[in-house]
């Protein structure tokens, strides 16, 4: 056990020690205020409520309360004493720790999972000696050299094979004495009917599926002579040390380098990933034979800004690719980008063919965005010249565009689309505005019969009503709701609340903005109630209030409500709102800088050189005006 830490030990370690280097190693952390923000490590969730103070070398999570200094971060991520987080922090910071001080080896796992974790690496190490060194490893060995698989590759992914010879691995272990309720649990063995055990990868190349901290905890084996009744590659099943939705394969490896340069490529296979680290892209990984999950996501989202798909370039790929990319979109903390490499090869296929500069270079200059991917792939197999494929291809088309916030990308890929179909651009904004009063009006009840919030309400809080305390489900006093922090509105979002409080009470104003067709809110939530409410009225319904929350999502009742009792005169005053106006309008050549810019860049990616010209010349003149 270490001996008693002296403060001064502690406090000397402590400071020279930056707390957001240590937490910047597990947690991807932003700049906002005076203080950092990312994604929690410690739960799920989609928007950072995870803080950092440099100042005050403190973490704290709004979400899940968790908060203390850096030795306390590790404890509880890592789940390891005192005494061994401050020898963590203390080698991090470069410090020399005396030994007394230093925690001896403590058995924190149960002895399941240590004998689990020690069976596994034996037999990875049985089975690489087999491929190696032995003459039945050969034809494995030849074959992952006819695969362009050198041997310092299948050294550094620790491969292996076992031959299909009578139970040779329950044999090696069997030698060793290890209990048979002990093998029969480990998942590396098939049980009969009459409790006898078999091996479960017998013929197969075996590749190592190690965990964040590089313990080997699985194996996927793949068939080196394919028969009929046999899958190609085989995954162990779930045990004590293995969960399939939390590991990622080759993640141990590619961490470092997914961290430093703060992106990652998911692949579609081992074979893949290990293609793409022989062509020097070593910050790739794959999901473990399965969908995408939302725990690998999050295993991502602690180290990487921008996500790079890349699966097979085959049909059932670019489907897998479709699934992957509609959870990435959900969450709000990667930047998401595709590559489709050409010809429908897989990238192992596209490194043996063309050679890794050549998919490094395609990596890095392939990349398009979801909806440019999405758009495409909504064209396969129609005929565009075709009515009923035309108006199939839109419609669809339409639903995708619509998640869309930035007005000028829209327009992008809007003229894509008419480019496609024929149908003039007028026509397919007018029938876009249709889809996104659609999306607003009919939200989906959840399994709790609660609504679930659109995707483009994500990133903006509703203003909170007075945080009074109010009485429980049931009306009774002693159940109190918490408190919510009340949101600090910036100048423009007045502006817009304003506006809306205007155009709810005076028809007048309605009028006049319908008729500024430059007119636009720069928040998405205000520019919906403003389209619901024309809506509102368009169907002939009176200018009501409680009618019109009705009308809406439940999402945005609380804010037209919040909106309706600011305490502003009932009569529309034309100098407020001009005034009103001009503060949205001072922001929109920024806001609409911004887009250009962005939408520029998506016209780029098209090839779309006219409109590229045209948002060329239009970021020009806009930052003409702001100079």
């Amino acid at each position: 056990m270490a001996g008693k830490i002296p403060n001064e030990v502690i406090d000397e370690i402590r400071s020279q020690t930056n707390i957001v280097d240590v937490v910047g190693q597990y947690v991807q952390l932003k700049k906002a205020g005076k203080n950092l923000f990312g994604v929690c490590p410690f739960h799920d969730e989609k928007t950072p409520s995870f803080s950092v103070s440099e100042e005050k070398q403190i973490f704290h999570c709004f979400s899940c309360g968790r908060g203390g200094n850096v030795f306390k971060f590790l404890m509880e991520l890592e789940q390891i004493s005192f005494p061994e987080a401050l020898t963590k922090v203390a080698d991090f910071a470069g410090v020399t720790l005396a030994d007394s001080y230093k925690p001896t080896a403590v058995h924190r796992e149960s002895s399941e999972v240590t004998q689990f974790k020690q069976l596994y690496q034996q037999a990875n190490e049985l089975f690489k000696h087999i491929l190696t060194s032995t003459v039945a490893g050969q034809p494995a060995l030849d074959y992952l050299h006819e695969r362009q698989m050198t041997d310092a590759l299948i050294e550094t992914f620790s491969i292996g094979y076992l031959p299909d010879q009578s139970d040779l691995l329950l044999t090696f272990f069997q030698n060793k004495d290890i209990p048979y309720q002990v093998l029969r649990q480990s998942g590396l063995f098939i049980e009969t009917q009459t409790g006898k055990l078999h091996d479960r990868f017998s013929g197969r190349v075996m590749f190592p599926i190690r965990n964040a901290q590089g313990e080997v905890i699985a194996f996927s084996g793949r068939v080196l002579t394919k028969q009929p009744d046999q899958p190609k590659y085989l995954n162990s099943p779930e045990t004590v040390i293995f969960n399939k939705r939390k590991v990622l394969f080759n993640y141990d490896l590619a961490k470092q380098t997914i961290h430093q340069s703060k992106k990652v490529y998911l692949f579609e296979g081992f074979m893949d990933v290990i293609a793409a680290y022989s062509a020097d892209v070593v910050n790739g990984v794959a999901s473990m034979g399965t969908s995408l999950t939302t725990e690998q996501l999050n295993l991502l989202a602690q180290q990487a800004q921008e996500l790079v798909v890349c699966y097979d370039g085959d049909q059932p790929g670019i489907e897998a690719m479709k699934r992957a990319i509609n959870l990435l979109q959900q969450h709000t903390t990667l930047e998401l980008s595709v590559v489709v490499l050409p010809g429908g090869v897989d990238p192992d296929e596209y490194v043996r063919q063309y050679g890794g500069p050549q998919f490094k270079e395609t990596l890095q200059n392939g990349t398009e965005t979801p909806i440019a991917f999405e758009l495409r792939y909504l064209k396969q197999g129609l005929n565009l010249d075709n009515e009923k494929d035309q108006l199939d291809y839109v419609q669809q088309a339409l639903e995708v565009v619509a998640r869309v916030e930035s007005p000028l990308a829209i327009e992008v890929y809007l003229k894509q689309v008419e480019a496609d179909s024929g149908i003039t651009l007028d026509t397919l904004k007018r029938q876009l505005q249709t889809v996104r009063v659609k999306h607003a009006t009919q939200v989906p009840i959840n399994q709790v019969g609660q609504p679930e919030a659109p995707p483009y309400f994500d990133d903006f809080q509703a203003p909170p009503l007075p945080p009074e305390e109010t009485a429980g489900a049931f009306g009774d006093p002693r159940t109190i709701a918490p408190k919510r922090q009340p949101k600090r509105l910036t100048r423009i979002e007045h502006a817009e609340q304003e506006i809306l409080h205007m155009l709810i009470h005076n028809e007048d104003v309605r009028l006049q903005l319908e008729n500024n067709a430059n007119f636009s809110f720069v928040h998405t939530p205000y520019q919906l109630l403003y389209e619901l409410w024309r809506s509102f009225i368009a169907e002939g319904q009176p200018a009501d209030i409680a009618g019109f929350t009705s009308y809406i999502p439940d999402d945005l009742q609380e804010l037209v409500v919040q909106i309706d009792l600011l305490d502003l005169p009932e009569e529309a005053n034309q100098e407020a709102l001009n005034d009103c106006l001009a503060v949205i309008g001072q922001n929109s050549i920024q806001e609409r800088l911004k887009e250009a810019k962005i939408a520029l860049k998506e016209a780029t990616k098209l090839g779309n050189h006219s409109e590229e010209l045209r948002l060329t010349n239009e970021v020009i003149q806009l930052v003409s005006q702001m100079k």
